[in-house]
């Protein structure tokens, strides 16, 4: 049975307004994911934003066969103690021999920690879908990508790229929006694999993201009004939870890469499997 550490990015003041919103954090959602793809695997939960957490040091890190990293609200370039704890505890990571694993804000804090340089995106915002992520050369033969298409689209909420790689860093694949979306960083004694986009998200929770930053939605030209925010909210969550919702995926170009659970999640699935390995 597999053991893993879930590193949750975001602060106790993101987690709680999400569950207030009737949503579950980023962590309760990867151990879900997690156990959908590995019943009997083992999870615990550390919260290195919060000050004071009680993380474990050295040793105590290879005692799991993977520590994953979930996405957050936060910045990585701004300097906040609930940041630079992070980037602390992922260079501590990177210590030891272990295989990790980042989505989003957890492939920003490696990208960093490994003195890499991520930064706002000019193009602006990914949300909702990121399209046609194309596999790289090097990602074409990677294991992450084990059973992918060489083109794919996924379920993606970023403002924030890679403008610069760490040493020891491969990108395995990218789009017109980043071309970073994955990458490999061999750094000290870990091996990290990343990708900028979020296949432990389905169409709902991303729902709830977009209703979240309606906002944002608006002010940023992705809807033209609340009222298209709404449906658009709307439409994911039917497209997600009712099968007979060809209309919809077609209007918005949902191909199985998203709504089929083992298509998205293959990248999860790919690691846990690379996890049973042996480093070498």
């Amino acid at each position: 049975m597999s053991r893993v550490l879930v590193v949750e990015g975001n602060t106790k003041e993101a987690r709680d307004q999400t569950v207030a919103n009737g949503s579950c954090t980023q962590s309760d959602l990867y151990i879900k994911t997690l156990r959908f793809l590995k019943p009997k695997i083992s999870c615990d939960v550390v919260m290195p934003a919060d000050k004071g957490a009680k993380l474990p040091k050295g040793s105590e890190l290879e005692q799991y066969d993977g520590i994953i990293w979930t996405g957050s609200a936060l910045n990585i370039y701004e300097q906040d103690p609930a940041i630079t704890r992070q980037i602390d505890f992922m260079k501590s990571c990177f210590e030891q021999k272990v295989k990790i694993f980042g989505s989003c804000w957890g492939l920003q804090v490696a990208v960093v920690a490994a003195g890499g340089e991520v930064a706002k995106n000019a193009k602006g915002r990914e949300i909702g879908i990121a399209r046609d992520i194309q596999l790289t050369a090097l990602g074409r033969a990677h294991p992450l990508y084990k059973n992918k298409t060489t083109q794919f689209d996924a379920v993606a909420i970023h403002l924030d790229h890679v403008v610069r790689l760490p040493e020891g860093a491969s990108v395995l694949s990218g789009n017109d929006i980043s071309h970073v979306q994955a990458l490999e960083i061999r750094h000290g004694s870990a091996i990290f694999w990343g990708v900028q986009y979020h296949p432990e998200f389905d169409l709902d929770y991303i729902a709830s993201l977009i209703q979240k930053y309606k906002t944002r939605m608006i002010e940023e030209g992705f809807c033209p009004d609340e009222a298209a925010v709404n449906k658009m909210v709307a439409d994911f969550k039917i497209a997600q939870n009712d099968e007979n919702s060809m209309e919809i995926r077609q209007n918005y170009n949902m191909g199985e890469d998203v709504t089929d659970s083992c298509c998205r999640l293959q990248e999860i699935s790919n690691w846990l499997d690379f996890i049973e390995q042996p480093i070498v």
